[in-house]
C-alpha cells in the first residue's frame, strides 16, 4: 500500500472521506468461515487511550492495484487467525499490512497473503494494528523525510503492536498448533518498515524467527543484533513511491552484520504489487519467496516447476 505522499494513497484517503461505514472488518469477502480473532492486549492498548470512534472501512479503486478493502481508525488491535485447510506444517507468519500508518489495505496485503500462506500449510495471523486517518486539513507529505518525521509516533504504536503479536503467538504456540521457533513476520510498505524495526529489536523475545520486507525501508541506525532473523527482501526498480534503494539498504545492513538475507529487485512491478498478478516481472516474487522458505526449512521442499500462486 502506498505511502502518504503518493497519488494512490490520496485516492484512498478521498474514498474514505466519502464512503465510510462503521462495520467491523473481521474477515474478508470470500472466506467460507469466520476466522478466529484475538485481541492483542489484555486491556486498553497502551498509549492510545484518547483514540475514539468506531472502525471505518471502505472499498476503494486504487490506480494500478484495483479494488482494495481499506480499514482505518483502528483503536483495538487484533490478530485474525487463518489456519490451513489441510495439515499445518508448524510454521506461522504474522502478516502486517501497509497503508502509510493511516489505514490498512485489509485484503490486498492481509487476507490475500494469508490465503497464499495457508495453501502451503502455514498458519497466518493478520495484524490489525492501530491506525488513524489523516485530518482533512493535513497537507500531503512532500518528501520521504516528511513522511518519516510525520509518522514517528504512529510507527512506534505499530511496532508495539507487532512486538506484542510476537509475544502472544509464541506464548500460545501449542493452542495454535505451531512451533514457537518457526514464527515469521511479513510486512508490506509501512508494514515492512514495521517488520524491519521489529527484526532489529535488541530483545530476542519480540523478534520473529525470520522476516520478509516487501517494498519497505530501514528507518533507524540500529544494526541487526546477534541472532537477528534472516530476511527476505523484494521491491521493484520502477517503484514510484518508495525507491528500491531503500530495500537495498536493508540488505546491506544485514550483510554487514553477517546475518543471512536474500534480495530481489524486479525491473517492473511498481508499488503495492503484493500477491496479485500484474503481468510484470515482479509477479515472479512469490515463487522466489516460496523457494527461500523451503530452503530455510519453513516449507517442504519446493518441486521444480511448481506454481508460485
Amino acid at each position: 500500500m502506498s505511502i502518504a505522499f503518493a497519488p494512490a494513497w490520496r485516492t484512498a484517503a478521498a474514498a474514505l472521506a466519502i464512503a465510510v461505514s462503521s462495520a467491523s472488518c473481521g474477515s474478508a469477502a470470500g472466506e467460507k468461515a469466520s476466522p478466529e480473532v484475538v485481541r492483542l492486549w489484555p486491556g486498553q492498548a497502551p498509549g492510545t487511550a484518547s483514540w475514539t470512534g468506531p472502525e471505518q472501512e471502505v472499498d476503494a479503486e486504487l490506480p494500478n492495484l484495483g479494488k482494495v478493502h481499506i480499514v482505518t481508525n483502528v483503536t483495538t488491535p487484533t490478530l485474525t487467525v487463518f489456519r490451513p485447510a489441510a495439515k499445518a506444517n508448524g510454521t506461522a507468519m504474522i502478516v502486517i499490512p501497509g497503508g502509510a500508518f493511516r489505514a490498512l489495505p485489509w485484503d490486498l496485503d492481509g487476507t490475500e497473503t494469508a490465503s497464499w500462506l495457508t495453501r502451503r500449510g502455514v498458519t497466518a495471523f493478520v495484524l490489525k494494528y492501530r491506525v488513524r486517518p489523516a485530518p482533512a486539513s493535513a497537507p500531503p507529505d512532500k518528501s520521504f523525510d516528511d513522511f518519516v518525521r510525520r509518522t514517528e509516533p504512529a510507527r512506534a504504536i505499530a511496532v508495539a503492536d507487532a512486538e506484542q503479536a510476537i509475544r502472544l503467538v509464541r506464548s500460545r504456540a501449542a493452542h495454535f498448533g505451531i512451533a514457537p521457533y518457526k514464527i515469521g513476520m511479513i510486512g508490506f510498505s509501512a508494514g515492512a518498515m514495521t517488520t524491519v524495526s521489529v527484526a532489529l529489536a535488541s530483545d530476542p523475545a519480540v523478534r520473529p524467527n525470520f522476516a520478509v520486507s516487501l517494498y519497505g525501508a530501514k528507518l533507524s541506525d540500529a544494526v541487526p543484533a546477534r541472532g537477528a532473523p534472516p530476511m527476505f527482501i523484494a521491491a521493484a526498480q520502477d517503484d514510484p513511491e518508495l525507491s528500491a534503494e531503500k530495500s537495498i539498504a536493508i540488505f546491506q545492513a544485514w550483510d554487514r552484520a553477517s546475518v543471512p538475507a536474500e534480495l530481489h529487485i524486479y525491473e517492473k512491478g511498481g508499488h503495492g504489487f503484493a500477491f496479485r498478478i500484474h503481468h510484470k516481472t515482479a509477479d515472479r516474487w512469490p515463487g522466489h519467496f516460496e523457494a527461500w522458505l523451503a530452503a530455510r526449512g519453513y516449507l517442504p521442499t519446493v518441486q521444480r516447476g511448481a506454481g508460485s500462486r
